[in-house]
């Protein structure tokens, strides 16, 4: 009769090693430096893990291909300077200074110079690479641009804007934001603003979109 197998001595199930953390951090840390000075087509899996110190097997498992690897710079990066997430904490200031103090956020990565190397990286490789414009978007602006929609919907829900089109509304507030300053640093037209001069402009943006889009019955001045 065969005897049970007793559990101290059954073989312990193998749940493999759990993905190292630092690992992934230094290939994302990487693959921004190489993507933000060589641009996208430039850059390759092999340099990525030479720079990280990491053989290209280690990068495969965490990132399917290139392309997955440059959508998680551009979340990481957009997350390290405005997490888009946590939007709705703008909720619990008075209206306009929750505006302003959102788009103090936004405006300080849209005017960044990691933001604008990185946007003429993608204009320069968009003909050649159409798929990393999409990537670029959806991980970019689209996840700003739509966490503003659902604090907007909130203040709706609140009764503090009236606004029938979120959509429209969102591109609206983020065009007051950029403005021609964007245009001119886009092309190193101008070395842009100091804080006192972003602030006002900033300040004029949000008056402006408050006047369309508060509502009379909210209690709230301009």
């Amino acid at each position: 009769m065969l005897k049970p197998v007793s559990m101290q001595n059954k073989p312990r199930q193998c749940l493999g090693r759990p993905k190292d953390a630092a690992k992934r951090e230094g290939i994302v840390r990487a693959a921004r430096k190489l993507f933000m000075d060589q641009g996208y087509e430039l850059t390759s899996v092999e340099a990525v893990a030479k720079m990280a110190e990491v053989s290209k097997l280690t990068i495969y498992s965490h990132f399917a291909n290139k392309s997955e690897l440059f959508k998680e710079v551009i979340q990481e990066g957009c997350n390290r300077q405005m997490a888009p997430d946590n939007f709705l904490n703008y909720a619990q200031f008075p209206l306009e200074e929750g505006l302003f103090q959102l788009a103090r956020t936004i405006t300080a990565l849209v005017f960044s110079e990691d933001s604008l190397r990185l946007l003429r990286i993608i204009q320069s490789e968009a003909v050649q690479h159409p798929q990393i414009v999409k990537i670029f978007y959806q991980a970019g602006p689209q996840r700003v641009k739509a966490a503003f929609g659902e604090l907007l919907q909130h203040w709706g829900e609140q009764g503090k804007l009236t606004i029938p089109d979120i959509p429209v509304a969102t591109e609206q507030f983020f065009s007051l934001l950029k403005g021609e300053a964007h245009v001119k640093a886009m092309m190193n037209l101008d070395s842009g603003f100091n804080q006192t001069e972003m602030d006002a402009h900033i300040r004029v943006g949000v008056s402006l979109f408050l006047a369309g889009y508060q509502s009379k019955s909210s209690g709230e001045t301009l």
